[in-house]
């Protein structure tokens, strides 16, 4: 399986394209316990990528290894990140969702 930094470019290429987007609003799509998850593996993705670079984490942690924490199938994962692919909406709604929570977590941590 793939390592995570490979997965993370994808990531962060969809991450820019988010940028460049009009952000849309969470009242217009409502967040299903699927979406939650995916949320929560986002944020782990970044924080084992982000510590990797730091030198504190494991190089070779798999995304596999992630999906797995959270209780998803490498084919559930795959369905999901499918699906945002066709609704590319949803996927910003999703991503920005988890890029707030990374940013309360950062907060949390500075103290702020």
């Amino acid at each position: 399986m793939s390592k995570v930094r490979i997965s993370s470019w994808c990531f962060v290429g969809l991450l820019a394209l988010s940028t460049s987007c009009a952000s849309p609003k969470d009242e217009e799509f409502g967040m299903s316990l699927v979406d939650s998850l995916m949320i929560e593996v986002m944020v782990d993705i970044h924080l084992v990528n982000a510590r990797a670079e730091l030198g504190y984490g494991w190089k070779e942690t798999s995304l596999d290894t992630i999906i797995t924490r959270h209780g998803l199938s490498q084919k559930e994962y795959e369905d999901q990140i499918m699906f945002y692919t066709e609704h590319p909406d949803t996927y910003l709604a999703v991503l920005n969702k988890a890029m707030e929570r990374m940013g309360q977590n950062a907060r949390a941590l500075s103290g702020y």
